[in-house]
């Protein structure tokens, strides 16, 4: 069965530190290719050669020795350790066609048989036969005849309807048909590997990690390019949902310092905006005054008083209701929006990675006005922060 490459991408933006809605949904991009070969869709085929590079002196002496070390315990009847030791003699020396193929026997009696068929098309690869050794090939296909036996027709059958579901974007069938293949054939991991790309496509994340899990639990060797890729996905969606969002009691509390909320929420453009609304709206309150000047002389119109004939000075701020209640209405309108954005967050993150667990609320606390006193002080809060 070939295997196919694996690529992905995921963002996440932040904004002076504060975590914002992550955006993990992908539908537009790149969808990567299915796995389509399947025991019973056709011959084995082994992928293409690797032309590995040829050892040093050393390499190969040492993995003369350790070949010699597998001798030994096939004598013991230790098939594990035999397999280990040919391993460690096929990374030393994988230009050698007798290491490739006395392994694949190795792994064929432990009955590894992908890891078998593997390492026989890498002996042919190599040119074994030329060691006199002509059974591989028919060694490969009577393994793969034994897989598509125990494979039911019906699993094989849903798997191809998965196919043909995903080709017409039909995401919700091609999910339904390849999770029938899972249940009739627990041990394949090719519907697996389809059905968890297709979740991560839709933004079923928690689904498509459950999946990934699943697939690297079953898959033949889990120390392959394709697992490692897998394995590395896993990592980079597991840091995605490790992102926290925001608290919405939190940034609700926050939003009642003009701006902050929004800060806190990621919404920087919506925050600079209320706090320069609100700044904007008491600056004017206090600024625009009327300022009435009692004078004992009578001067002419639009002449000043005489300083020494001023008698008081009465300065009044007609628009200071006016612009306090402005900048309030501001105030609580962002601090609202703030927590709105906060709780969409959060729900998104929820349908992605599942439930966000009640922490209370991020380590923020908000305490109610308060007034304490002792020894002649009194202290009055009017609002009050606790961070954990």
């Amino acid at each position: 069965m070939c295997r196919s490459g694996l690529a992905f991408g995921v963002g996440c933006a932040l904004f002076a530190g504060v975590p914002a809605a992550l955006d993990a949904q992908l539908p537009d991009a790149e969808f990567p290719e299915l796995k389509r070969e399947y025991p019973g869709s056709g011959p084995y085929v082994c992928s293409d050669p690797a032309n590995p590079d040829d050892p040093s002196a050393d390499e190969r002496a040492r993995a003369g020795q350790l070949a010699s070390d597998a001798n030994q315990a096939m004598v013991l009847g230790d098939l594990e350790r035999v397999e280990v030791l040919l391993g460690q003699a096929s990374e030393l020396d994988p230009t050698s066609a007798d290491l490739a193929y006395r392994r694949a026997r190795v792994l064929e009696d432990l009955n590894r048989s992908e890891l078998a068929m593997r390492e026989y098309c890498r002996a042919i690869d190599l040119g074994v036969e030329s060691l006199g050794v002509r059974d591989a090939q028919d060694r490969i296909d009577g393994i793969y005849e034994q897989i598509r036996a125990r494979l039911p027709v019906a699993a094989q059958q849903a798997f191809v309807a998965g196919l043909i579901a995903a080709d017409d974007t039909l995401w919700t069938d091609a999910v339904e048909s390849f999770s029938i293949a899972v249940d009739l054939a627990p041990g394949w991991a090719d519907p697996l590997y389809n059905r968890a790309l297709i979740r991560e496509h839709i933004g079923q994340l928690r689904l498509a990690l459950a999946d990934y899990r699943a697939y690297l639990a079953v898959v033949a060797d889990p120390e392959d390019q394709e697992a490692i890729a897998i394995s590395q996905r896993i990592g980079e969606l597991e840091g995605a949902a490790s992102v926290s969002t925001p608290s919405p009691a939190g940034a609700f509390a926050l939003g009642l310092v003009p701006g902050m909320g929004q800060y806190y929420a990621g919404r920087p453009i919506t925050g600079t905006a209320t706090l320069v609304g609100a700044g904007a709206a008491l600056a004017a309150a206090i600024l625009i005054r009327d300022i009435t000047v009692l004078c004992v002389d009578t001067v002419p119109a639009g002449q000043p008083c005489p300083e020494e004939s001023i008698v008081d000075e009465i300065t009044e701020r007609p628009y200071l209701a006016v612009g306090v209640g402005v900048a309030a209405a501001v105030t609580i309108a962002g601090a609202i929006e703030a927590y709105v954005s906060a709780r969409r967050a959060r729900a998104a993150n929820a349908e992605l990675f599942g439930p966000i667990a009640d922490t209370g609320d991020e380590g923020l606390t908000v305490g109610l006005p308060a007034v304490s006193g002792g020894r002649g002080r009194v202290d009055f809060s009017f609002v009050r922060y606790r961070f954990r």
